[in-house]
């Protein structure tokens, strides 16, 4: 377990020295301020249009990072043959992903706990009521991102970055495609189109269990059970997925 967190700090570490982190936070800030101007014309919707683009920015800022950063943390140790002193070590695979995860998961975190305190501030300033439902969101995104996360050191494994950004992408704009497929699905009568359907829901991961913005802004509940279940949903998807990369390092030649 040392060794885990121990691995963890130091990516955390790198990471937060990445250019592309503080890319991602100006642009995050940058929606919040549009969305400032915008809710000068419609000041009636002024919080609402404020809390979309907030929610949308730390979205956006969750999953580039899951994706670009994720695509780069294993195949960076294996290019800089870095990777064969730190298995050489009293170490497996799985520790050694997991701890990798553990720390781009801590930044993930870091900035979207950094961007829910601009997002609070102009909350106040605009009266706007917080509820529980702000954090449920928030939460959504942040088990999201880890799923992606998962992705991208499966497809790290055996693909160059630029590679496993465009799976990871695909599979993110599938993922959140799947509720209009099954809904096609529904209303055609080709049993070929529904069977495809089906195995494309079971194949790829439903995102949009997560996409949980919308009750914040529109003020709707949830169960606590939806909330557990979409958890272990992601948990079990990134446990499997660090699995399958660690079968696939096994087999790999690092020198």
């Amino acid at each position: 377990m040392n060794v885990i967190l121990l691995i963890a700090r130091n990516t955390f570490r790198e990471i937060i020295r990445d250019r592309i982190l503080y890319g991602l936070i100006v642009f995050a800030l940058g929606l919040v301020g549009v969305s400032l101007v915008l809710g000068q014309l419609t000041f009636s919707e002024q919080a609402r249009i404020s809390a979309n683009f907030g929610f949308t920015g730390a979205h956006i800022s969750a999953v580039f990072l899951a994706i670009f950063v994720g695509s780069t943390l294993v195949s960076k140790e294996i290019d800089k043959k870095t990777i064969l002193t730190i298995l050489v070590r009293p170490l497996t695979r799985v520790q050694f992903l997991i701890g990798k995860s553990l720390g781009l998961a801590a930044v993930i975190t870091v900035v979207i706990t950094g961007l829910a305190g601009v997002m609070l501030l102009i909350f106040n300033g605009l009266g706007l009521e917080v509820t529980y439902l702000f954090l449920v969101g928030l939460y959504g995104i942040f088990l999201e991102s880890f799923l992606l996360l998962g992705l991208s050191l499966f497809f790290s494994s055996f693909s160059r970055p630029i590679m496993v950004v465009c799976f990871t992408g695909g599979v993110f704009l599938i993922g959140h495609w799947l509720g209009d497929l099954k809904f096609f699905a529904s209303k055609s009568e080709s049993e070929f189109f529904m069977g495809f359907a089906n195995i494309i829901n079971i194949i790829f991961p439903n995102l949009e269990k997560f996409n949980w913005r919308s009750l914040f802004l529109y003020n709707d509940d949830i169960f606590i059970t939806e909330i557990l279940s979409a958890s272990i949903y992601s948990l079990a998807w990134f446990s499997f997925l660090v699995t399958l990369t660690a079968l696939v390092l096994r087999r790999k030649d690092f020198g």
